[in-house]
């Protein structure tokens, strides 16, 4: 037998001391010859291991055809994870410097230590079950940064863990899924093959056709904060999607779309595993197989990820972490919103017209952490621009807008310095906005566009009602119209409009607080921030002439 396959025996019989565990220092579990790919030592505890352990089978060999495109390409679990978002949470110096802010303006220790437990459920959330199933307490995010289990983020045999009771519900929202001893990994496909799983990792691979459902994703994507004593919808995207026409008890067959059929692509049909020896399993060639890379609105930090990979540990190549990124900028420009523009109309010294801006997303847009905004651009041309409303500075701030926490929502546009703003701004007890979760009191602006479907009298309304469009009728469940009066001579030439919607994460006045903070993730993150390329991305464009002879 193998001398690591030995080892394994030796540990998943007897179990561990303690499940929270420091770095195992030998090769990947397995018998017989191995092919040697490009991966660590595995750390691993009776419940957890990291996705390095998961590659021995998991990821494209040079003689396997296993998880490779029609052109060979590499679409491995492992290869498209690494270069994901999730598999960076923990290394993510964006939420790095945010933990570090929120910490250094805590009131107490306690208060302090909430934030980080907190915080700690989604982005590492091996170490946090570990410490949870050994009984152990909150430990600090410093502290957590030492161990492998941390830094793997969401890693495999976190989501293939988990198990489904409670899924969708307000008990396992922010991070609360049920996870327990005993090594069941769940997957997709019906009467999997167990055999080489339980003998190189001592897993029990069963069909789980709860890991295909959004309630699944919503268990970290669904996070209510309540540090100022009352209950503040932080992220919702899954209640969004709950109240819209793609969630699959309200929709119809045609309508409702997951989480994952969205975010994970479909890739075509392959066998999913192949043996640690690099040849490919005698196991079924499966449909429907899909992508882990997690496509999401984070083209930003990828880039981030991949300028500064080795200072933040980050163990994907610079080049996948930049295809990443470019599918994350395609799925934005592709499918995320619909412009157009209505009949260009002069009349009373000026061009009348509508933008109107349809969501295609199954919830709102923008979603998810609450400094993501999007924003209409207007440029209308008669000759030369005569008017622009939604432009940039080289820093990435909205020109001509003095207090960008401030902008109102705006229903019709009639100048350049009014910028219609899809956001979400959160003020404190005092009534200041704020860009510190921990200090968010309530909703004072919401105006990022609902998804198709929802209502009013819909599921978690409350949470996800816009907020500040005084009584614009034209903000509704799908989209929103504005309208704009920009003054123009008759005697100027004809005019056309150009109209894009940008997009950001990570404003700049979201990263102007962090620059105060006396924390070395704060300056390490201010100073990747400073270095990047601020241009915000653009999630669709439309453009039309006037009608007339001139």
């Amino acid at each position: 037998m193998h001398a690591a396959s030995v080892v394994a025996s030796i540990v998943f019989a007897c179990g561990l001391a303690t499940l929270a565990q420091d770095p195992v220092d030998k090769p990947p579990l397995g018998r017989g010859p191995q092919w040697r790919g490009p991966v660590r030592p595995v750390a691993q505890n009776e419940a957890f291991a990291t996705g390095d352990g998961c590659a021995m089978c998991h990821s494209a060999a040079p003689r396997a055809t296993a998880m490779r495109d029609p052109t060979g390409a590499d679409v491995s679990p492992h290869a498209l994870w690494q270069a994901s978002v999730m598999a960076n949470s923990f290394r993510d110096p964006y939420w790095r410097a945010q933990v570090a802010k929120e910490v250094a303006a805590a009131d107490d220790a306690g208060a302090a230590e909430d934030v980080q437990a907190l915080c700690l459920r989604c982005h590492a959330p091996m170490l946090h079950h570990s410490r949870r199933l050994a009984g152990q307490g909150p430990i600090a995010v410093a502290a957590a940064a030492a161990d492998p289990l941390a830094q793997d983020g969401v890693s495999c045999t976190v989501c293939h863990q988990v198990q489904p009771e409670g899924l969708g519900t307000e008990a396992t929202f922010a991070g609360k899924v049920k996870i327990d001893k005993g090594r069941r990994i769940f997957g997709p496909y019906e009467e999997p093959v167990a055999g080489p799983m339980r003998m190189h990792t001592s897993y029990e691979v069963q069909h789980g056709a709860h890991v295909r459902t959004s309630a699944m994703c919503g268990s970290c994507h669904t996070l209510h904060t309540g540090h100022t004593g009352v209950r503040f919808p932080e992220q919702t995207p899954y209640l969004e999607w709950r109240n819209s026409e793609f969630d699959d008890e309200r929709g119809t067959t045609a309508t409702s779309r997951t989480c994952q059929q969205c975010h994970m692509a479909e890739l075509g049909r392959t066998r999913i595993a192949r043996n640690p020896g690099g040849r490919d399993f005698l196991i079924p060639v499966r449909e429907g197989y899909r992508s882990h890379a997690f496509v999401g609105g984070n083209a930003f930090l990828l880039d981030l990820l991949a300028a500064n990979r080795e200072a933040l540990g980050v163990t994907a190549d610079a080049s996948a972490l930049r295809r990443n990124a470019i599918a994350s900028r395609r799925l934005l420009a592709e499918e995320t919103v619909a412009v157009s523009i209505g009949e260009l109309v002069r009349r009373d010294g000026a061009l009348h017209f509508a933008v109107r801006v349809d969501n295609l997303t199954g919830h709102k847009f923008p979603t998810g952490y609450p400094s993501r905004r999007a924003w209409l651009q207007v440029q209308v041309r008669a000759g030369d621009v005569v008017f622009d409303s939604g432009g940039w500075t080289r820093d990435g701030r909205l020109a001509g807008v003095a207090d960008e926490l401030r902008q109102p929502h705006h229903a019709r546009v009639t100048s350049p310095e009014q910028v219609v703003v899809w956001e979400l701004v959160a003020v404190d007890e005092a009534g200041a906005p704020t860009t510190h979760l921990s200090r968010m009191h309530r909703r004072h602006k919401d105006t990022r566009l609902l998804p198709r479907g929802w209502r009013a009298d819909g599921p978690h309304a409350e949470d996800t009602a816009p907020v500040g469009i005084d009584g614009d009728q034209d903000f509704a469940a799908g989209g929103d119209v504005v309208h704009f009066a920009v003054p123009l001579a008759d005697a100027a030439p004809p005019a056309s409009v150009v109209a894009w919607v940008r997009y950001q994460s990570i404003p700049p006045h979201w990263v102007d607080p962090l620059r105060a903070v006396d924390a070395d993730e704060c300056r390490s993150f201010v100073a990747m921030y400073d270095a990047a390329d601020k241009t915000p991305d653009t999630a669709g464009v439309a453009a039309r002439s006037e009608a007339r002879e001139r």
